[in-house]
């Protein structure tokens, strides 16, 4: 499997679990606290989405093939999934495992993100 098949089947895979969620979000609207926390999965989870699925469009421009670009390809789509993950967590009233999904997501973005402006060169 390549980078851009990565980003492409979480990306596409992510954005449905967001769309879904969101008709729980709406069964809330008459209690803002229990609202804005799916609110949160659905918009995370749709930015993370679309994050993704841009990536997979520009992929071969910004990084060649090999086995560094599958790394960093599947570590975005890690923590995109990790930050989708954590506030769903919380919003099924998991909070431990929120805050170590969360916290798992921080500790691979950093590198993976600053990984990223590298792959241009």
């Amino acid at each position: 499997m390549d980078a851009i098949a990565v980003l492409l089947a979480a990306g596409t895979m992510l954005l449905a679990s967001a769309a879904l969620l969101g008709f729980v979000q709406e069964r809330y609207r008459d209690r803002p606290q229990r609202f804005a926390e799916w609110r949160v999965v659905h918009a995370g989870g749709t930015a993370g989405a679309v994050q993704l699925l841009a990536l997979a469009a520009i992929w071969e421009r910004l990084a060649g093939p090999g086995a560094a670009s599958i790394a960093l390809a599947c570590t975005l789509a890690t923590v995109a999934w990790a930050f989708f993950l954590g506030p769903l967590a919380r919003a099924l009233g998991r909070p431990r495992l929120a805050r170590g999904l969360n916290v798992a997501g921080a500790v691979l973005a950093v590198p993976g993100y600053l990984a990223l402006p590298f792959a241009l060169f």
